[in-house]
């Protein structure tokens, strides 16, 4: 029950400044809420621990220096040893003319040993970068059909060469011409004919027939006017048959 005076007291307050019931009941919640919360922190700074002491980590972070220091200086002996060495090797430099650890030029590990294209086989070409089993397969079966490579595009007549850059591949191959196997044009069977990338099934027929009913074949021109096959066809055929 409210005294006289206090209820006086509040009735007074709530004339003056207009507060309900509710908003006293608030006010004195938050002002409880305060006074605990300086409560606590007065209670908390009489309990808080104790600030670390950085003087003991004094000895690790000596440590830790001296470590550090020991590393540089080996490393320090190391580039010294290296450049020292180089210098050895290299009578016509003076030392003092050039900055301190000078990079060496890096020298290729091996020197690269060029395959023969138109003698090795599948394992030789593995060492060629890009090359895989497939690959070599397919370009020494090619090779083999064909008789042997004239010029580094032929390459690209393999359907697993066409995204190959043929230039960079002169780098680890070369072409041996005097390997190419010849086509004998008037003694060649059919099935030897028309295994030729070149000579289709329509030119062998031409072929055949005019060698069983008017002799052998003379020349490439002669040969060109009894299948009438193109002109880049006819210079292709040329360092592959002979008559």
């Amino acid at each position: 029950m409210t005294t006289p005076v206090s209820g006086l007291y509040l009735c007074g307050m709530k004339t003056k400044l207009h507060f309900t019931r509710g908003e006293w009941a608030a006010a004195l919640f938050l002002l409880t809420v305060m006074l605990a919360s300086n409560i606590f922190y007065f209670f908390y700074e009489d309990h808080r621990e104790p600030p670390y002491d950085v003087h003991q980590y004094e000895s690790l972070f000596q440590a830790f220096a001296q470590e550090q220091q020991r590393l540089s200086d080996s490393l320090a002996e190391v580039r010294q040893k290296e450049r020292t060495q180089y210098y050895q090797g290299r009578p016509d430099i003076r030392s003092d003319t050039l900055p301190p650890f000078r990079k060496q030029e890096r020298k290729p590990m091996y020197d690269i040993v060029k395959i023969d294209l138109n003698s090795c086989d599948t394992n030789d070409l593995l060492t060629v970068p890009q090359f895989g089993s497939k690959r070599s397969a397919k370009l020494v079966e090619y090779r083999e059909k064909l008789g042997g490579f004239y010029s580094y595009a032929q390459l690209q007549e393999v359907y697993v060469m066409q995204n190959i850059d043929t230039v960079k591949l002169k780098d680890y191959l070369y072409i041996n011409r005097q390997k190419i196997k010849k086509l004998n044009i008037n003694t060649a069977t059919y099935k030897e004919l028309v295994a030729h990338p070149y000579i289709d099934a329509y030119l062998t027929k031409l072929i055949l027939r005019h060698r069983e009913q008017k002799g052998p074949i003379r020349d490439l021109t002669e040969l060109q006017q009894i299948t009438h096959a193109y002109p880049e066809l006819v210079e292709k055929l040329r360092p592959y048959v002979v008559f």
